[in-house]
């Protein structure tokens, strides 16, 4: 496997044309025609994760954080030094970013499953477009067509897979000078038997399933429709959601101390409403407070919330649990380690970081 091939998969797990304008998700560095030998996945690039690359003759580093944020006009050992030792090591550098935090399945909904909360929607919509897919073939094609189109993404439907809505009808053409056609003779009308296969394509996967249908298709020319919709998809940034029973806002925020293995966790606790309804933001969420205030929770879960965040949540009569960046994004190892694993990726080249931690330190 080559770095290109790897690339395509992780644009598969979450496309990185999801990401937010002011990210830089993405190949930081690479040569796409290098094979890949061994993967190390991390939050963070840091000088003990790149030694631990080195040491474990990893030459890709998939991080969740962006070693490269703005543009540079220039790379020095000494203002660039871990930039400058991943180019010379030749160690091609990923990061899946807020196109992971956006995604389905992302990093969001693996941190909201090991704290229970069941998701209910995103606390912003991603701006993932959704179309409807509609392609005719003749009856006794339609079954091979279907599961090609289905095999490329087509029919995802929330947790529902291979969705599609079936008519019988009948289609008529007159293939003309020039034509090879499947059916029929050149000059002469043509009546078929045949069925309408309409599904949902997600953006990320309508240029697949096109393909895939003509390749399949018997057609020279098959027919099909591509329309937009408006349905939004089920994945955006955030997740808002429910636990199942009523609980002390104490006791939850303890509990989520426990699950995080967080080393600490502030309150702000704007009201004394039992928790039940709940949104979490891994990583840096004050700027969605206003979001999040419009979805009446009990209570906000995410990190880095400044002193002015904290009045402000005061102000929207919001609780608010600030848990430290780190520890709501260290799962992010175990989170793409899986979601590798079902890509088909080897476990034997998949390595997980042990030299993370935290740049805070509590005296």
């Amino acid at each position: 496997m080559k770095v290109k091939n790897l690339l395509n998969n992780l644009d598969k797990i979450a496309p990185f044309f999801l990401q937010e304008s002011f990210d830089n998700s993405g190949i930081q560095f690479a040569d796409l025609d290098a094979p890949v030998t061994k993967i190390l996945l991390s939050l963070d690039l840091t000088q003990k994760i790149l030694d631990e690359a080195i040491e474990k003759k990893a030459n890709l580093i998939i991080a969740h954080h962006p070693l490269l944020f703005s543009p540079l006009k220039q790379i020095t050992k000494q203002k660039n030094p871990l930039l400058y030792q991943v180019i010379t090591g030749q160690i091609n550098l990923v990061a899946m970013h807020t196109n992971y935090d956006l995604a389905e399945s992302g990093l969001n909904d693996y941190v909201a499953n090991l704290l229970g909360i069941k998701k209910i929607s995103p606390l912003q919509d991603s701006s993932e477009k959704i179309f409807k897919f509609a392609v005719y073939a003749p009856v006794k094609h339609a079954d091979k067509v279907s599961r090609a189109i289905f095999d490329a993404g087509a029919g995802k439907i929330g947790n529902y897979t291979e969705t599609s809505f079936n008519i019988a009808g009948q289609g008529t053409f007159k293939p003309m000078e020039g034509t090879n056609p499947f059916i029929g003779k050149i000059g002469e009308k043509e009546t078929v038997q045949e069925i309408k296969i309409e599904t949902v394509v997600a953006e990320r996967d309508l240029e697949s399933v096109v393909q895939a249908m003509k390749d399949t298709h018997p057609y020279e020319e098959p027919a099909f429709d591509v329309y937009e919709l408006k349905t939004k998809p089920s994945y955006g940034i955030g997740i808002f959601g429910e636990i199942d029973k009523e609980v002390e806002i104490s006791k939850f925020s303890l509990e989520v101390k426990n699950k995080l293995q967080a080393y600490y966790i502030r309150l702000i606790k704007s009201n004394n409403r039992k928790i039940k309804r709940v949104a979490l933001c891994t990583g840096a969420g004050g700027s969605l407070l206003e979001q999040v205030s419009r979805k009446k929770v009990d209570l906000y879960l995410t990190g880095d919330i400044t002193y002015h965040d904290a009045l402000r949540a005061k102000e929207l009569g919001l609780n608010v649990l600030d848990i430290e960046h780190f520890d709501t994004e260290k799962f992010f190892v175990e989170a793409f380690y899986n979601q590798l694993i079902k890509l088909g990726i080897p476990k034997d080249i998949l390595v997980k970081s042990k030299k993370m931690e935290s740049p805070y330190q509590l005296l």
